[in-house]
């Protein structure tokens, strides 16, 4: 039982500091994490936002893993990026959690402004 409750408590101070990190980096506007079963566990969204997020992000794993289970050899999802003109969204799932990061896409580059 001990173990249980150990490991609960590296998993939460796990969580606070990628939340912490990732929420230092700059043009980051939202954060959602999600266990492994995919339900929010910290959030900077509104709740409602955060758990339609979650959803949305499950059912596009599921069509990346099965795309990705066709590649030869087989691959497993560990990076996905999407990028829209104003936003962009990185997602890294692990064993322990999954972090999803909505991030401003300014892009000085190519001198585009949002």
């Amino acid at each position: 039982m001990q173990d249980a409750e150990t490991d609960t408590k590296r998993t939460k101070s796990y969580v606070e500091e990628v939340f912490r990190k990732v929420q230092a980096k700059p043009g980051v506007e939202d954060i959602l994490i999600m266990n492994h079963s995919g339900v929010p566990v910290k959030t900077s969204m509104d709740r409602q936002d955060g758990l339609q997020y979650a959803c949305l992000y499950d059912n596009l794993r599921e069509k990346c893993q099965a795309f990705l289970s066709k590649m030869e050899p087989a691959q497993n999802l560990t990076l996905l990026r999407v990028r829209t003109k104003f936003h962009e969204v990185l997602i890294t799932p692990d064993a322990k959690i999954t972090v999803l990061v909505v991030q401003n896409a300014k892009d000085t580059f190519l001198n585009i402004k949002g």
